[in-house]
């Protein structure tokens, strides 16, 4: 039995959540920076095509960024030795490489102007600060990529101070080296890109640093547990997990295209916008789920006390949020007060966040359950687990249109709601094998 699996609950609590909070802030950060970064550039000459400019530019380097999502769960899957260690390096290396060339292509090339005049219609001052960011983020993807994967190795190693060390650095850098360029007179949109570029290779290489000999001393030359770690697992391993990431990425825009349709579109849109961000800023603590728990797994803890502390958290989340959209000195504060909306605005922001405060519980049984199939490494029901969510939307989506009379942030919300929650049943229909899977190998290995 490990010492891991001999301690008592309030160590391994002490434990769990000293990953937990800074995953959680890590892959929230960027609901947080995003006020922060627009606060500057309202500061800037031109603010408007400043911000609309960074917006755009910071748009298209995401989507092309996009496997750094998936990049941190399959350290925290396949790292648990130096054979493996070597296995993942070429492959983040291979894909930040293939990002990089593509976000090449979209800042530099033709493509860009096919890119912001095409599709995002930008013309003027805004075309002219989208192109100067999308040339100042071109090597963003590189370092997204890479530090994802050097996060999930802190994470694994049970190193916490690493996760917050980076999650400061690139944060707090993006805004201070964006604030002085902006000060030194570089035109809004290209200074913010300059400044999250810079801090983003500022903490990719302080962690590459960091991390070198921790990893080199504290993996074995080869672990038990590993599975086969070659290039070709992993490959097959990631690939299910690219797919299934596209698909949530089209909620967005389809949400907005059915609120445009509806009676009070303007206000439907903004208090769709206002509901979704404060409902996203209340559940921060739940973006840390699946890599703490991929994390705890591979640090040797029982599923029980994993499953327990994840639904611990869950139910305070449920409590800020319920709180929040029902109880009226808190819904005033957060509606009113801090998001700043007032009169129809505020009702049917307030409505959207109600509609949305019941949801931290079943979003956590989806982390618990997709974790299981990757400790299992089974990823290919997480796309049909996707395409299920994305099916339901879409339903959702074309009946709620038809429905007459529904407030358009009753739509969206409520779209939103649905294909999390096929999603959460999807996850568990097509992962409760794989958690049993789970179960059962930990009874082999602590009963040896």
């Amino acid at each position: 039995m490990t010492a891991a699996a001999s301690d008592g609950w309030a160590a391994f609590t002490r434990r769990g959540l000293t990953l937990w909070l800074p995953a959680s802030v890590n892959l929230g950060i960027a609901s947080l920076l995003a006020p922060a970064m627009n606060a500057l550039l309202a500061r800037a000459d031109d603010p408007e095509a400043s911000i609309a400019g960074f917006s755009v530019a910071l748009g298209v380097i995401t989507i092309v960024a996009l496997p750094q999502f998936r990049i941190q769960q399959l350290t925290l899957v396949f790292l648990h030795d130096q054979r493996a260690l070597r296995s993942l390096r070429r492959f983040v290396v291979i894909t930040a490489a293939a990002v990089g060339a593509i976000s090449c292509a979209a800042a530099l090339t033709p493509l860009a102007e096919l890119i912001l005049e095409g599709i995002f219609a930008a013309t003027g001052d805004l075309l002219t600060q989208a192109r100067a960011a999308l040339v100042a983020l071109c090597p963003l993807p590189v370092f997204m990529v890479a530090r994802t994967h050097l996060h999930g190795a802190a994470l694994r190693l049970g190193q916490a101070r690493l996760v917050w060390l980076g999650t400061g650095l690139g944060a707090g850098g993006a805004v201070a080296i964006s604030a002085g360029l902006i000060a030194a007179g570089m035109q809004g949109a290209a200074a913010a890109g300059v400044g999250t570029t810079l801090a983003a290779g500022l903490e990719t290489v302080v962690l590459m640093a960091a991390t070198r000999s921790l990893l080199r001393q504290g993996l074995p030359a080869h672990s038990p547990r590993s599975l086969d770690p070659s290039l070709g697992a992993v490959a097959r391993f990631f690939a299910p997990l690219i797919f299934a990431s596209l698909l949530p990425s089209a909620t967005t825009p389809i949400v907005n295209a059915a609120l445009a349709r509806t009676a009070e579109p303007e206000t439907s849109l903004a208090a769709f916008a206002i509901a979704i961000g404060l409902f996203q800023f209340l559940t921060i603590l739940l973006w840390g789920a699946q890599p703490s728990i991929l994390a705890l797994l591979a640090r040797g803890e029982r599923v029980r006390r994993i499953t327990v502390l994840t639904n611990g958290v869950a139910v305070a989340v449920l409590v800020a949020s319920m709180a929040a959209a029902f109880a009226p000195p808190l819904s005033q504060l957060v509606i009113e007060d801090i998001s700043g909306a007032r009169d129809r605005l505020a009702e049917l922001s307030l409505l959207g966040l109600r509609m949305l405060a019941p949801l931290p519980l079943i979003l956590v049984q989806e982390q618990v359950f997709a974790s299981a199939l990757m400790q299992v490494r089974r990823t290919r029901p997480i796309l049909y687990v996707n395409l299920w969510r994305l099916a339901a939307l879409l339903v959702f989506v074309v009946l709620a249109l038809n429905v007459g009379g529904l407030p358009g942030v009753a739509v969206g919300a409520g779209a939103w709601a649905a294909s999390l929650i096929v999603e959460a049943v999807a996850t568990y229909a097509y992962g409760r094998g794989a958690y049993r899977q789970v179960k059962a190998d930990e009874a082999l290995t602590f009963g040896r």
